[in-house]
């Protein structure tokens, strides 16, 4: 399927989505800061369609850093949450981060397997058209 730049300080919640990502048939690069991330993104030889995010980092937190994966050309960000904010769709839709349709746009934890398949295939779905958008 693909592979998806996964940030994530929680070494358990980490493992946890690996875990997830991996049956869902996808190859997981996980990091856990955004300095980790970007350097990952720099030397990958191809550009990586996908980035799960999640809101709580200790350095910065996951608006900043799904911004700089977008500026360093990861296509679609999509945000996971532990607490729900009625702002944080919000704030994140005015990033360019989430996807076009706007309801996978920050994912609550914990994050059932269907829910994040859902998420995964529209971002993905949202990544392509973006490419076929750029190549025409």
């Amino acid at each position: 399927m693909a592979r998806v730049l996964l940030v994530e300080a929680s070494p358990l919640q980490r493992w946890l989505l690996c875990r997830q990502l991996r049956a869902l048939g996808h190859e997981p690069l996980p990091c856990d800061s955004t300095a980790e991330a970007l350097a990952r993104l720099a030397e990958s030889r191809v550009p990586l369609p996908l980035a799960l995010v999640a809101m709580s980092l200790p350095q910065d937190n996951g608006f900043a850093c799904g911004s700089a994966l977008r500026e360093a050309g990861v296509r679609a960000v999509l945000l996971l949450a532990d607490v729900p904010r009625a702002t944080d769709a919000w704030w994140a839709r005015s990033l360019g981060l989430g996807v076009a349709d706007g309801d996978a746009t920050v994912l609550l934890r914990p994050l059932p397997l269907l829910t994040l398949q859902r998420a995964l295939r529209s971002a993905l779905a949202d990544a392509a058209e973006v490419d076929d958008a750029q190549s025409a």
